[in-house]
């Protein structure tokens, strides 16, 4: 359910949209809270002559109905509809998909619910009512229909290919938790699949239905989720098999995403990562708890900013009935987006207890528009999170995840206390060291192809071999941290794996800058900065680099750094600097970058810190080397 922002656009399409909201106004009547309006089709003497009737119905007491699930497109209705005996304007989209609608066998449920025509878009109090009522909306709803678009050519050959993978799914994958039973595939065990080739055409087709806007709009998300049937799922003359697609592009997320065919195809990709929430949603069961929801939806896209929100909250445990809703939660189209964000991060922050929220702060933020710590929820992710995510419950009993390994404050709750204004968050945690001067921010492409940022973060690193004196501490600790420790498989993590794979990377690399000298002196200049700081390779067993660089995902846009009294080794967000502060904070899963200003501090991001990941700050604190204090957060 889109309406598209109206701030920020030329002059001429403003008077349209007064000419829509003109012309249409009069067909709606005012609209009771308890109640909807549901479309039939009366009759159809072409595509361009579609007969309708508008009703008002009780939500309690309904006809059968379905839901439309569908991308608006472009927001300007340039199209004629037949309504109650008036015309009314649609936008292309729309149009496309009612043409479908009409012939389509839904065994004789004649009444459809469809938000573009159902609620009356121009008055923005039945809007936000109606919004807060989608999930009853949907579930009373006999199954929802989901509209990608016109036909695709050559559709039918996707259907081989979804069945392989979708089986695949079921071998390698837990469907409940969603985690590994095995490693990343490498390209040959992929390609030992009987899967079809990359260069057949079935991939690039699939690409093409995944480039389909809808698989990216946030509000799709409960209403296919919500759908008491599997969605029917529409692509021109077409039905996709949607339990084959969900299956297939968890598996890709989870097992082999960088060398598949699709990944090339960068629209297409965004909308498998999205498929795969839509996967787990439907496994898992609902209420999920609004953190977890957020999370999981980051990157999913909307035209209204706010709808990031108000989006979700219908899955969500908080609003398992539009009367139970908590005001800070409640749809209102007349509350300014940064207020919206901001008290939203709040109360997620209160509830909860902990501060993992912030966790979604992986971009660079706009210190302006929004307090440091309050979630921008239309940024675009930049950077991996740092912990795991793995399912656990809600303390009133919705399913949630939960940051996994990482427990730096010990599993304390987090200690707010009451601010002077609404843009503070005042917090208690620990100081634990200044930052020295991080390395540059790594690109994925340079670590993927062995370039030679990860050598030079390397060298960096031996500025910490007062804490780590030999090689082998220092080897395994900048391992570790420079993957953020991440999961390998269902019990593995990247601690458990041997140097040997890691000093392999690092060699792959240091060879390659020789082999690249432009002259001696170049080669001697390599050898000299690089060679002294190299553990020498066992000749029987090197090691393994591509398993190192599998999991690299943490290190993309980061820095790696050192603090300067205490010598701890991090990996942290893009913007920190020399400076800037390494804190545990209470509620919070790892050590977080605060930057001071004036009494004040701005929240830089989190990082991953050899040494503080399991509590060793708080048993510290406890045994009196740390003084707690607190942190107001502008």
């Amino acid at each position: 359910m889109e309406k598209p922002e109206s701030q920020d656009r030329p002059l001429e399409l403003h008077l349209e949209d007064s000419r829509e909201r003109i012309s249409q106004s009069y067909i709606y009547s005012q609209l009771a809270r308890s109640s909807i309006r549901l479309l039939r089709f009366i009759s159809s003497t072409s595509p361009n002559a579609i007969e309708c009737e508008l009703q008002t119905f009780p939500l309690s007491y309904t006809p059968q109905y379905h839901s439309l699930s569908y991308f608006w497109g472009d927001p300007i209705r340039e199209n004629t509809l037949s309504c109650n005996g008036k015309k009314i304007m649609i936008t292309t989209t729309l149009k496309q998909a009612l043409e479908r609608l009409i012939n389509l066998d839904r065994g004789g449920v004649k009444w459809i619910w469809i938000d573009q025509i159902c609620i009356n878009q121009a008055n923005s109090e039945e809007k936000g009512i109606q919004v807060n009522m989608m999930r009853e909306i949907y579930q009373k709803s006999e199954g929802t229909v989901v509209w990608l678009g016109p036909n695709i050519l050559g559709i039918e050959t996707t259907a081989r290919l979804l069945e392989k993978m979708q089986c695949l799914h079921k071998e390698d994958q837990d469907p409940i938790n969603g985690r590994r039973k095995r490693k990343f595939y490498t390209l040959t065990e992929f390609e030992a699949k009987t899967l079809p080739p990359a260069g057949d055409r079935s991939w690039k087709i699939l690409a093409e239905i995944l480039a389909r806007p809808w698989f990216v709009r946030t509000w799709v998300i409960q209403e296919a989720v919500l759908s008491r049937v599997q969605p029917r799922m529409l692509c021109g003359s077409y039905e996709l098999d949607w339990q084959k697609l969900l299956g297939s592009c968890s598996w890709m997320v989870s097992l082999c995403y960088r060398i598949t065919p699709i990944f090339q195809y960068t629209d297409a990709w965004h909308a498998v990562r999205s498929l795969h929430l839509f996967n787990d949603l439907m496994n898992v069961g609902l209420p999920w708890d609004l953190e977890t929801l957020i999370n999981r939806a980051i990157r999913f896209k909307a035209t209204e900013p706010r709808d990031k929100i108000y989006s979700l909250v219908g899955l969500a445990g908080e609003a398992s009935d539009s009367s139970t809703i908590p005001k800070v939660l409640q749809a209102d189209y007349n509350k300014p987006t940064r207020d919206v964000f901001r008290d939203v991060t709040r109360h997620i922050i209160e509830s909860t207890g902990s501060l993992s929220m912030l966790s979604l702060i992986r971009y660079k933020p706009n210190w302006e528009k929004f307090p440091s710590w309050s979630v921008d929820f239309t940024a675009g992710v930049h950077w991996e999170r740092i912990s795991d995510l793995v399912w656990g419950r809600h303390q009133r009993g919705w399913h949630a995840t939960r940051e996994d390994p990482n427990k730096a404050s010990d599993n304390l709750p987090v200690d707010l206390q009451a601010s002077f204004s609404n843009d503070h968050l005042n917090v208690g945690g620990i100081l634990i060291d200044t930052l020295g001067t991080p390395v540059e921010a790594m690109s994925q492409a340079n670590l993927d192809c062995f370039g030679n940022q990860a050598l030079i973060a390397w060298k960096m690193a031996q500025y910490t071999r007062t804490r780590y004196p030999s090689i082998e501490a220092l080897g395994q600790a900048f391992m570790v941290t420079f993957t953020a420790n991440w999961r390998l498989s269902g019990t593995e993590l990247m601690e458990h794996q041997p140097q040997r794979h890691f000093w392999n990377y690092l060699w792959r690399i240091y060879d390659r800058l020789l082999e690249e000298a432009r002259s001696e002196q170049h080669y001697q200049e390599v050898e000299q900065c690089f060679h002294h700081v190299l553990k020498p390779q066992s000749i029987d067993d090197p090691g393994d680099a591509d398993l190192y660089r599998h999991y690299l995902d943490a290190a993309y846009n980061r820095r790696m750094f050192f603090t300067k009294d205490k010598f701890y080794l991090g990996l942290g967000p893009s913007i920190m600097q020399e400076g800037d502060l390494l804190c545990v904070l209470f509620g919070g899963a790892t050590p977080l970058i605060l930057r001071p200003e004036g009494e004040h501090y701005r929240f830089v991001g989190e990082c991953y810190v050899h040494d503080l990941m399991s509590g060793e700050a708080i048993k510290d604190w406890h045994d009196g080397k740390y003084t707690a204090q607190r942190f107001c957060l502008i």
